[in-house]
Formats: C-alpha cells, structure tokens, sequence
C-alpha cells in the first residue's frame, strides 16, 4: 500500500511539474539578442528598419548567403568576424558585382581586410559626453565610446571623423563598395534618435541611391557566429530534458538507492567481539545468572580503575573506593563506604535475585561513568 502512494506522490508531483514550467515559460517575456533586426527592445534595430520601410525603401531580412545580384545595400550590424574564408569571399563575390555591402562593427579589424589602430585611452570622451564628428566639411554630434579608429588607404574616402582619426570609410570593391562604421550602436532603437547619429548613419549610408535594402541575419546566424549553448535546442527540449533528470532521481529513489556518504564496514574483530558480548550478556540474562553477570561488571570495573588511576586489581573494594572518592561526585563519601562494605558482602552470596542484579548494575554503570 505504502509503495503505490509514493508512486501516486512521484506522478502527482510530475505533472505539477510539467504545469509550472508550460507556464512559467509561456509567460515569461522574449529575449532579443543585441542588434537583432525584429528585437523592438532598446538594443535592437527594428526602428531603422521600420524607417526605412515607411520612407517607401523596399527592405527585407535575408537569412541566405549574398546573391550574386546587382544595385542592393547589405547592412550587417555588428556581425562576427567570419572564421569561415568561403564566407568572406561570398562578401566579397557580392560587392565586385556592383553591390554596397555595409559593415557597422565595434573593432572590425580582420573582417573583409579591415585595419583599426587604437586611440589613446585617455583623450577619449566619456560613454555620455557628446563630442563633435566632421562628415563633408559639417559638423555633427554624437555619442560613442570606442577607442578604435579605422586605417584608410589612400584610395579610401573619409566619411566620418574625429581629431583621433576616421570613424566610417568607403573602399571600393570591384563595382561595388564596403562602408565601414566603428559604432553599431548608432543603428539601435535606444540611440538612433539621440543627438544627430539618425543624419549621420543617413549621410553616411547611400540608402537613397538603392532601391532594395538588405538586412542580412546571414552572418550572424550560419557565418561562423556562436549562437548561445541556450539557442542549440528548441525550449521544450531542455524542459524534457530537466524532467527526465527528476523521473530519473523518481526512479532510483524507489528502487532505493542512494546519494550519501559510504561507510565503510567495521571490522571484523570488533564487530564480532560486540557480537560475542551481547551474546554473552543476554545469555546471562535469561538463564538468570545474576551472579556471574555481576561479576564481570565488577571485574570490568576494577580494570577500568586500575587502568585510569593505578590502583591494583587486588585491592579490595574500601581501599579502591577510598583512593578515588576525590573523583565520584554523584555519590557521598559515606555512602561510598556503605557501598564498599555492601559490594564486598555480594561477591560473597551464592545467587541473587532480578531486583538486586538490577540495582547493583546501575550503581556499577554510575561509577564507571565517574571514573572514566
């Protein structure tokens, strides 16, 4: 009866279980990585997407490796450094065939042979001072904290600026261009609209020279990015898989195992010489041999005194009790010599009865707890 209730406990909690975690993760808000295109949070960049939707661009999210079509702007924000070279040369494919791929990436140094040096640290703004850019001879503000500046080459235009060095450039790629940005915050719903970083990614960007703009989610997604041990697997999975671990736990808890400390076995000489004691003691007891049984307390008794205070096993039980009275506090001194004068009257009676063998066993038991 008590095995099929907890069998009926184990499902029971089970399937509350299951119910608190459908719930707790159908209610629980979505999680939007940084810079994704759809993400309506503040590190998102839905809202530039949206713009340029509303301004009659014609936009969409590719999540397939560039085509190899022409007049298109591919926008990747903050994608990874492709580790992959058949990816990079797909880009690069893309962009001799008259495309403008643009690139907006904290440190891009590798990426498509982009070259960054850094800025002094200490001549840098802080994260909220606004700080002046020149872009074509006019001047706009804006908010950034890298330290990394581009390294143009001679052929390269310039189209943002610091004193410190370019923060955007333009190669040209074939019949095609790469524009290069140090500050993919600026494309953020959380910051496009701060200070003038909307008109600077416009000036910067030729989205009006483009019918067709691409927001690419291909390099993030299948390029060589690391997607988040998290995002292998569908969220039911890890649910199953959880679960599985408790019915695991269900399972060998029934069946009896256990998860704590291993003792080891005592040995043999001890378990056997505590077995042959009480063996001895309950023999005793039974064939009511009191006397014998009392003996050997007192016996144990007197080596227990010998051993801790050197009195010989010999001595009789008023010298013996005399030398430790200093040391039994629970029992008088005269009533310590009344128990002397009563023990050595006992070893000499033939027998006892039950009640005497229980009495003297616990005067026993009290001194040896004295004296030990």
């Amino acid at each position: 009866m008590f095995r099929n209730k907890t069998w009926i406990v184990g499902i029971v909690f089970f399937i509350i279980l299951i119910a608190v975690s459908y719930y707790s993760s159908s209610n629980a808000p979505e999680q939007y990585p940084d810079y994704a295109i759809e993400s309506p949070s503040l590190t998102g960049v839905k809202g530039l997407y949206t713009y340029l939707s509303d301004q009659g661009y014609q936009t969409s999210i590719v999540k397939q490796a560039p085509a190899q079509q022409e007049d298109t702007l591919r926008l990747l924000v903050n994608p990874p450094v492709f580790t992959d070279q058949g990816v990079a040369t797909v880009y690069m494919d893309y962009m001799k065939q008259g495309n403008t791929l643009v690139v907006a990436k904290e440190n891009p140094d590798g990426l498509l042979g982009i070259k960054t040096e850094y800025a002094l640290q200490g001549m840098l703004p802080d994260s909220e001072e606004t700080s002046d850019i020149q872009i074509n001879g006019m001047t706009r503000k804006a908010v950034y904290n890298t330290p990394i500046r581009l390294v143009a080459n001679g052929d390269d235009q310039i189209l943002a600026e610091d004193e410190y060095g370019p923060l955007a450039i333009k190669k040209q790629i074939g019949d095609g261009s790469l524009i290069i940005l140090t500050e993919p915050d600026w494309f953020t719903n959380g910051q496009i609209l701060d200070q003038d970083h909307l008109a600077i990614i416009l000036e910067t960007v030729p989205f009006d020279q483009f019918n067709h703009v691409v927001f690419d989610r291909y390099s993030v997604n299948d390029a060589g990015a690391q997607a988040s041990t998290f995002e292998l697997y569908p969220g039911w999975a890890y649910v199953l898989l959880v679960q599985g671990i408790v019915l695991t736990l269900l399972i060998f808890w029934y069946q009896g195992k256990r998860f704590g400390p291993i003792y080891p076995v005592r040995e043999e000489t001890v378990r056997f010489s505590n077995e042959r004691s009480k063996a001895i003691a309950i023999w005793l007891v039974k064939g009511r041999n009191y006397q014998a049984s009392l003996q050997y307390q007192m016996d144990y008794l007197k080596e227990i005194i010998r051993m801790r205070f050197g009195i010989p096993y010999h001595k009789d039980w008023h010298d013996r009790l005399r030398d430790i009275e200093s040391h039994i506090h629970s029992i008088k001194p005269n009533e310590l010599k009344k128990l002397a004068s009563e023990l050595e009257n006992l070893q000499q009676q033939p027998s006892l009865n039950k009640q005497q063998y229980l009495y003297w066993s616990q005067q026993m038991d009290k001194i040896r707890d004295e004296v030990k």
